[in-house]
């Protein structure tokens, strides 16, 4: 494949898919997730974590949710997203690994526009390489994630798995008149690959519980090199109830709140 495309100037590709899309604020206040879930995200991508969000069925808002988190990231980052099987990476040349996500809007090989196989593998040696990930996947879990991606025809190796970094799990359930989405499970991959829980609910009812464990919290201090998590995250928390509270009317507002926030922090930070 050649590169004479212009690569998509909107996430995702479509203006369209852009159009009306909920924000972090948006599903922080339908209870897809809570807003001390979201402090937690904010501050691992603007560490450039890594994300694939998950979930088995379809319609369970994993896009949403994936591209709502992104909308944190600081504004030095670029988001570049990939075309699908025939993937050859060629639009990464002169890319900044340290400063590029690459996009994919799904793991699998349900249709031409996802990645899978080859290309799939090659995407793991970027990722070692100081690239990004934000993609999404069907799973129910992150061991399964790690079942399939080890699985042929992908085959990724054991040892590159950690790179996937974390994996957010939805919960798509019915209610009595319509969906109800629910993050229900966080993992943070290390090395092994070790899976080190972030949040998790212990009953499809019950509540989300982040950060629980000393281990988590170690984790995620390394993983977003801080040395007071809890300031790094009431800092994020606090804005994110003051959004929640007058929540800006569109994503790209919120998007713009998020610009001001890294503007205003000293340039090593931004």
């Amino acid at each position: 494949m050649t590169d004479e495309q212009p690569r998509p100037s909107t996430m995702w590709g479509s203006a369209e898919r852009g159009r009306d899309r909920l924000s972090i604020v948006d599903i922080v206040r339908n209870g897809t997730l809570s807003a001390e879930l979201a402090a937690t995200l904010w501050l691992l991508v603007e560490a450039k974590t890594s994300i694939l969000v998950a979930s088995g069925p379809q319609f369970a808002g994993k896009t949403t949710v994936l591209t709502s988190v992104l909308d944190l990231a600081p504004p030095r980052y670029t988001m570049l997203q990939t075309r699908g099987r025939d993937e050859d990476f060629s639009f990464l040349n002169g890319a900044d690994p340290e400063s590029t996500y690459i996009l994919v809007p799904e793991l699998s090989d349900h249709t031409p526009a996802y990645l899978w196989g080859d290309p799939l593998r090659t995407l793991f040696d970027l990722l070692g390489k100081g690239y990004s990930l934000g993609a999404t996947m069907h799973s129910d879990d992150p061991q399964d994630v790690v079942r399939q991606l080890t699985a042929a025809p992908v085959s990724v190796p054991s040892g590159d798995l950690h790179r996937i970094e974390l994996v957010v799990n939805i919960l798509l359930t019915y209610g009595e008149r319509d969906m109800v989405r629910r993050v229900n499970r966080v993992t943070l991959l290390k090395p092994g690959p070790e899976y080190i829980t972030l949040a998790k609910k212990t009953s499809e009812d019950g509540e989300l519980s982040v950060l629980t464990t000393e281990s988590a919290r170690e984790a995620i201090a390394q993983r977003a090199g801080v040395t007071d998590l809890d300031a790094a995250l009431a800092e994020r928390r606090a804005i994110i109830d003051g959004w929640v509270a007058d929540a800006p009317d569109s994503a790209d507002e919120l998007r713009e709140l998020v610009v001001a926030f890294y503007e205003s922090r000293p340039s090593s930070e931004g």
